[in-house]
């Protein structure tokens, strides 16, 4: 059984949503296939930060996108693998001295991180990906 909410005056953040135009069969879709538009919608959404606040999918149950990502029974849905795709690279947080490269290129010529950067990848045991 499904219930439906209508709310005839939506928030104005609601207003905003990338996926305020899209079918909800499509936003609550507990499917990755069928929540693709969804999904695609929140990854350019300005509102999503309220989103997740209003909704708060962990601790309501939650079945279908919300923020950027895909949830079931209020948890996070990890996005399958195509058959024969390779694994995702792991991302990592950036080291505070990756951090500090990275906001020194901004103000420097490329060139002229090149050996710092090469050290940082030395330090952290490799570099990253």
């Amino acid at each position: 059984m499904e219930i439906l909410v209508h709310q005839s005056d939506p928030t104005p953040w609601q207003a905003a949503a990338a996926c305020a135009g899209l079918s909800p069969s499509v936003v609550f879709s507990r499917r990755g296939k069928e929540a693709a538009p969804a999904l695609r919608a929140c990854a350019v959404c300005p509102v999503s930060r309220e989103c997740e606040a209003a909704v708060a999918p962990a601790e309501s149950w939650f079945d279908g996108v919300c923020a950027g990502r895909l949830w079931r029974n209020g948890r996070p849905v990890k996005p399958r693998r195509r058959r024969g795709a390779p694994a995702a690279p792991v991302a990592t947080a950036p080291t505070a001295l990756e951090a500090a490269l990275d906001a020194a290129a901004a103000t420097l010529a490329p060139s002229a991180l090149a050996p710092a950067r090469a050290l940082a990848g030395s330090a952290a045991g490799g570099t990253r990906g």
